[in-house]
């Protein structure tokens, strides 16, 4: 079951206070545990469930949401980069570090209200497209 109320963590700056005494290896370190917390939270997902659960879970919000010509640009040129048509590949791509925080809130908005900002789309195909 998908969390739209969900919220991630990982990318925000104040995950560290300024007090913190890590350096940036460290903070690479914490914010990538932070983001598999993320994506294991927002998939509603316990840490030891199997990754063929996690697929079935990413597969039936594709099927919710494919139809959606908004989020197409992005989804195919994921998939690109991967030297792919196959939008589903494209849309699992998503879901990597450097997406999934705009991705999840995007993919939320159109759950929850069955449409996405055109503000919300402009800054994730910002992030796709830099």
């Amino acid at each position: 079951m998908y969390n739209t109320n969900y919220e991630c963590r990982y990318h925000k700056d104040d995950v560290f206070l300024e007090t913190d005494e890590v350096n940036e290896q460290e903070k690479d370190f914490i914010r990538d545990v932070l983001y598999r917390e993320d994506l294991i939270n927002i998939f509603d997902m316990e840490e030891d469930d199997t990754f063929d659960l996690f697929t079935s879970e990413i597969t039936d919000v594709y099927q919710k949401i494919k139809h959606y010509e908004p989020l197409h640009n992005s989804i195919k040129k994921l998939a690109s980069d991967l030297f792919t048509e196959d939008m589903e590949t494209g849309f699992c791509i998503l879901y990597s570090y450097h997406y999934m925080y705009m991705a999840h809130k995007c993919i939320s908005e159109y759950l929850d209200k069955g449409f996405i900002s055109e503000e919300n789309i402009i800054l994730l195909e910002n992030l796709v497209f830099k």
